[in-house]
């Protein structure tokens, strides 16, 4: 018979080819090279592989057997079942949706599929599949389908819609990876710009964002399991039912994701988790290796392909406390073939790895136009690696095996062997299996090792047939191994509530030794919905915590709130001790709660680890009243607690922005403005204008005129915020002709807040009159980013002119300053016309900032024969450009842009110049601009960090993250364009152009321009120190550098991509006669104590300190015992011995008691 076609409704399939497009570019015309649109021939691809020692890779499966695969998995019989688009991204107008499902099969065993069969077409853009229930089940854009061939031609003939309603948006954000888990459920995952809204018969289940969902195919049961990522295409669990996640689009390498774990973009999410491998490259398929036929070094790593750098990844995982840590290790393969395009991935039945090619040479839909002329929408491969001079393994016959044989199949090592058999026993029903799995379970070897594993397979049968055995569970919660408890506590979860006694049973797992186990039985707690739940997940506690542990209890305890609560206004001694009373109330934003904590921290009952925790609940939900507590405190702390103080004062000033203030003397704030702690004094600086306190003019006034340039910026924003008529009358005295010419210009550029009109006038004299050298960028910059501050000065000007000199240079500050959306706003282009009225006409451009499409396609020609990557690097890292403000490079910059580490193996460089000249027209998924309008009138422009219950969180121009109480909120809208802003690179000359486009488009190839996989220090601060500074080291020594009160302006330096800090970047101190120094710190995390190992290219003339603690160093670096906790490792090089060359910091493991680490990253 034919092959089942689907038939779709004109309008759906209208709607699908109009999705908007998140990101968009103009296509790159028909410029064509060997490395943008490489020679599709199989044999060449495959030339260009490079495996891991050890391995050997050939071909499965290629056109015509299969096209464009995008999932792909296994069923019993050995056979690949694939789903392909040839119509991704986009369908063209008047096309037919016609995409695919494959099955492919190695009939003879020679490794390499010789049959292909066309199981059903007609789909449009299927993102996953997955073999079971008697067919196949596939996610199909919006709906999840099951196909069944009833008449065994191979090919379906049944169709059933199994669930619909899951969002569109995007098409490669579609529902897909579809998994299934150890005891049977159906589990598969969605990307952020989909919003599900999907009927089932216990209601209407939302998942709006990324996430992954649990669903149980029979009785149409649908949870979510976890939220977040941007766009999770990694979904796989291991040998003990833990499950891993991976994203790509994301920068944390491999996520550890348990039921409730939520990560970054979950919409309204108060709290999230990080990935495990913070910098790492956004990632595609995931599975988990295991079996016979792979070396035993590599058990239990997971392996992932970094699609984007034509690259296919391992992590080594170990155990972490109750999660994991990943280590990079080497890669299992990578290439230079641009169209490599690594997309799932999986151990097949006879133990190889099997990789799916996209094969694309542009990835993307949003970086290219969605018909560019090179997509390929033909080709697609299978590649098959095994390790050499290793046996594979024997596939089984599982369809044809008796029961028996099928429960034996569950003591192998092979994952993928385990989790067939049970599809396949699921099928013979529990009529048929459930006598002889009793009979198998009681014949086990108590003395094989594996005899609890084999326990464990056991009671995930009986999940899968969905029987109850209340005494296999119990005896798996009591097993030796703790992953067997752990995996034990899961089932309980769910088959809560058919479960006799269950709190006892909790009771003494939330008190297990091992902290896996404790953070299952947290989160299990869940389902008892009792306030005795609550305050037993709260014994956790009275054990060591980690971060997964803790928030795992913070979410279990947030959810039972109205359980606890109830009891806690009561009894307040309900949850136990004071430590987990405080824990529970600071996990909530329940006003009462938010008391409570107040009345906890004035008796000096709350932890020092919940401090911050707790003043910020307090600012963001506490009253008069419970401030006033925290005022009074502060006040008390003030000469013997600085640190605490200047939290204290911080939990004012947040608190005061959403205009909640304490109700004692509030003139007691002076006392703190003189303090030699520049956070507790600026702190009280600007709570004086928050709190407008009018008697203290004088006081800020005073501070404008005489403290530093950094309190004094603080005083004349509170004199501003006081925005009273004695307030602006000295702000604008402070502007006149007897103050410093900084002062002037200071209180000038504060003054445009409160009156933007005669603020420019007074700017206006300010620039016709000041000496010409006087930096004046604070004054434009005050007058940009205020909203009515352009037209002002614009108004200003066009009736007065300035200099020459002066207009070119606020001319030259917009075109840095102000991001492309906006430069098309009237007061812009006004305010742009009057400054070259004035003469500041901007230089003529070296390198043109608007170019043809022929004129690209030339210039990337250009790039592509002549360009210099290595001096284009040099111009990345000018600071006049401020790549690395905005964009990172191995997690280490800004993230005001995406991280750029495999930039040059994603996007073409004429998508590349075009995303350079033209910044508004390519916008990267999770890089929207947000527009936070509060009812004041203000406005903030920036990314969506956060979006919780209290606040919202923007992370705006300079790449620093603001929070802004939802009270404060008017509302918050998209808006098209970008940060960036245009015209940055018309200063270099054409070659400079051409050599950075040169870099960036090397960015992620094999060689020195691929972020390592060894963990160098990326992220560091340097310093150029002052007088005082130079003065203070003559005397007192290097130590001096280090101590806690050293006032010291540190600034972000990064490595060069190959890990390298090049010391004729770094600023040089002159100490004393014949003593130069250059000084740089970086933050280490250690998650668990034990010894650091950092190895250093040379410490020559080099001296290292941790805290203030000064390391002993070898020729090699050093090792040395560290506690849990951020450490700040500060650096002194003697430049007067290392004179020239670089420095480099590697992270290695200790050989004996390692700390488990990672790298503080991001800018």
């Amino acid at each position: 018979m034919n092959v089942l076609k689907i038939s779709w409704p004109l309008k759906f399939v209208r709607r699908l080819i109009i999705i908007p497009a998140v990101l968009l570019i103009t296509s790159s015309a028909n410029q064509e090279s060997g490395k943008d649109n490489p020679d599709p021939d199989v044999k060449r691809e495959l030339e260009s592989f490079k495996v891991a020692d050890g391995f050997e890779v050939t071909l499965f499966a290629a056109e015509p057997l299969v096209a464009k695969p995008i999932q792909m998995n296994w069923d019993a019989d050995g056979r690949l079942w694939v789903v392909s688009s040839t119509a991704y991204p986009h369908l063209k107008t008047g096309e037919q949706a016609n995409d695919k499902i494959f099955v492919l099969e190695d009939t003879d065993g020679d490794g390499k599929a010789d049959k292909s069969t066309i199981f059903a077409e007609g789909l449009i853009t299927p993102t996953g599949i997955l073999p079971g229930d008697g067919g196949v089940y596939v996610a199909n854009s919006t709906e999840i389908l099951h196909f069944a061939d009833t008449d065994g031609d191979g090919k379906a003939d049944k169709k059933r819609r199994i669930l619909n309603g899951f969002g569109t948006a995007d098409t490669h954000h579609l529902i897909h990876t579809f998994r299934w888990g150890p005891e049977g459920l159906l589990y598969f995952n969605q990307s952020i710009y989909i919003y599900s809204h999907v009927e089932t018969p216990s209601g209407i289940k939302r998942l709006e964002g990324g996430g992954v969902w649990q669903l149980n195919p029979k009785h149409l049961e649908l949870d979510i399991y976890a939220k977040g990522l941007v766009n999770p295409w990694g979904l796989q669990f291991d040998r003990w039912g833990q499950s891993f996640l991976t994203d790509g689009a994301g920068f944390e390498g491999i996520n550890y994701a348990f039921p409730g774990a939520t990560f970054l973009t979950s919409p309204g999410a108060a709290r999230i988790l990080r990935g495990l491998n913070p910098g790492q490259p956004k990632h595609s398929g995931l599975d988990v290796i295991s079996g016979r036929h792979l070396p035993e070094s590599w058990q239990g790593s997971v392996i992932t392909n970094d699609f984007r750098a034509n690259r296919i990844n391992r992590f080594k995982l170990e155990e972490q406390g109750s999660g994991y840590a990943s280590k990079q290790a080497e890669d299992l393969l990578w290439t230079d073939h641009v169209a490599f395009r690594p997309v799932d991935i999986n151990v097949g039945p006879d133990g190889a790895i099997y990789v799916a090619d996209w094969y694309n040479p542009i990835i993307q839909h949003g970086e290219v136009d969605f018909h560019d002329p090179r997509r390929d929408h033909e080709h697609g491969r299978i590649w098959r690696i095994v390790a050499k001079n290793r046996p594979l393994v024997k596939k089984p016959q599982l369809t044809k095996a008796s029961i028996t044989e099928l429960l034996d199949a569950l003591k192998l090592p092979e994952d993928w062997t385990r989790l067939q058999a049970k599809q396949v026993l699921k099928a013979r029903g529990a009529k048929e299996v459930i006598p002889a799995l009793e009979k198998w379970v009681q014949n086990l070897d108590k003395k094989d090792a594996y005899y609890e594993h084999n326990l464990l397979e056991a009671l995930w049968l009986y999940q899968t047939l969905e029987v109850v055995n209340e005494s296999l569970l119990r005896q798996l919660l009591t097993a030796e191994n703790h992953k067997a408890r752990a995996a034990a506590l899961r089932a309980l979860e769910l088959w809560y509530p058919k479960l006799s006694n269950v709190p006892p049973l909790l009771t003494k797992a939330v008190a297990d030794k091992h902290p896996q186990v404790r953070l299952e039985a947290v989160i299990a707690l869940r389902k008892v919905k009792t306030a005795e739940a609550a305050r037993t997940a709260l014994t956790v506690l009275d054990n060591p915590m980690d971060e997964f542990l803790d928030f795992a209890l913070w979410q279990t305890v947030r959810e039972l709130e109205p359980q606890w609560m109830a009891r806690l206004k009561t009894d307040p001694t309900f949850l136990g001790n004071t430590n987990k009373t405080v824990f529970a109330l600071k996990s909530v934003n329940n006003p009462t709660a938010v008391a409570q904590l107040a009345q906890l921290y004035q008796k000096d009952q709350v932890p020092e680890e919940y401090q911050k925790d707790v003043l910020s609940a307090i600012a963001k939900f506490g009253t008069a009243a419970d401030l006033t507590i925290i005022f009074d405190k502060a006040i008390q702390d003030n000469s013997s607690q600085p640190k605490r103080v200047a939290a204290q004062l911080g939990a004012l000033e947040d608190a005061a922005r959403r205009n909640v203030k304490p109700t004692s003397n509030l003139n007691q704030i002076a006392g703190f403005v003189d303090n030699e702690d520049d956070g507790i004094a600026t702190n009280a600086i600007r709570l004086i204008g928050l709190w407008k306190l009018d008697e203290q003019n004088g006081t800020l006034v005073n501070l404008a005129q005489k403290a530093d340039k950094n309190r004094r910026k603080v005083a004349l924003g509170a004199l501003a915020a006081l925005d009273t008529d004695q307030s602006r009358k000295a702000l604008i005295d402070m502007t006149g002709a007897k103050n410093s010419p900084d002062l002037r210009l200071a209180a000038t550029s504060q003054f445009v807040s409160v009156n933007t009109t005669e603020a420019a006038r007074i700017g206006g004299d300010l620039l016709r009159t000041l000496p010409a050298q006087l930096d004046v960028s604070e004054l434009f910059q005050a007058f940009l980013t205020n909203k009515q501050g352009a037209k002002a000065l614009s108004e200003e000007l066009s009736a007065r002119k300035i200099p020459e000199n002066r207009a070119k240079e606020g001319r030259q500050i917009m075109q840095r300053q102000v991001p492309y959306n906006r430069r098309n706003d009237e007061s812009v282009k006004l305010l742009a016309q009057a400054l070259e009225a004035s003469g500041g006409v901007l230089p003529v451009e070296k390198m043109p900032q608007e170019l043809t499409s022929q004129e690209i396609s030339s210039l990337a020609k250009t790039v592509k024969e002549t360009a210099d990557p290595v001096k284009g690097e040099l111009v990345f890292r000018k600071s006049a450009l401020a790549c690395l403000t905005c964009h990172a490079i191995g997690g280490a910059g800004g993230r005001i842009g995406p991280d750029l580490s495999s930039l040059g193996t994603s996007s073409p460089a004429e998508t590349i110049i075009r995303s350079i000249l033209y910044p508004n027209l390519s916008i990267k998924e999770g890089f929207e601009l947000q527009r936070v309008v509060k009812k004041d009138g203000s406005e903030l422009m920036g990314y969506l960090i956060g979006n919780g219950n209290a606040e919202v969180v923007i992370r705006d121009v300079s790449g620093g993250e603001v929070a802004i109480p939802k009270s404060q909120v008017g509302s918050i809208e998209k808006v098209p364009g970008s940060l960036m802003p245009s015209g940055l690179t018309a200063s270099l000359d054409k070659e400079e152009f051409a050599n950075l486009v040169g870099f960036l488009s090397k960015l992620g190839e094999s060689g020195k321009f691929r972020v390592p996989t060894a963990r160098f220090v990326r992220r560091w601060n340097t310093t150029s120190g002052s007088k005082e500074l130079a003065r203070k080291i003559g005397s007192d020594g290097l130590g001096y550098l280090v101590k806690d009160n050293t006032k010291i302006t540190w600034q972000p330096a990064y490595s060069k991509v190959s890990g390298d800090l090049p010391l004729d970047e770094l600023p040089i101190l002159d100490a004393n006669v014949g003593k130069r120094y250059s000084f740089v710190r970086f933050d280490i995390e250690v998650v668990s104590k034990g010894n650091v190992n950092l190895a250093m290219n040379s410490t020559a003339g080099v001296s290292v300190w941790v805290g203030q603690k000064p390391l002993k160093l070898t020729d090699r670096g050093v090792v040395a015992d560290f506690a849990q906790g951020i450490h700040a490792i500060t650096v002194a090089i003697d430049r007067t011995v290392q004179k020239e060359g670089s420095l480099n910091i590697q992270l290695l493991d200790a050989e004996t008691s390692p700390a488990q680490t990672r790298l503080v990253i991001g800018r």
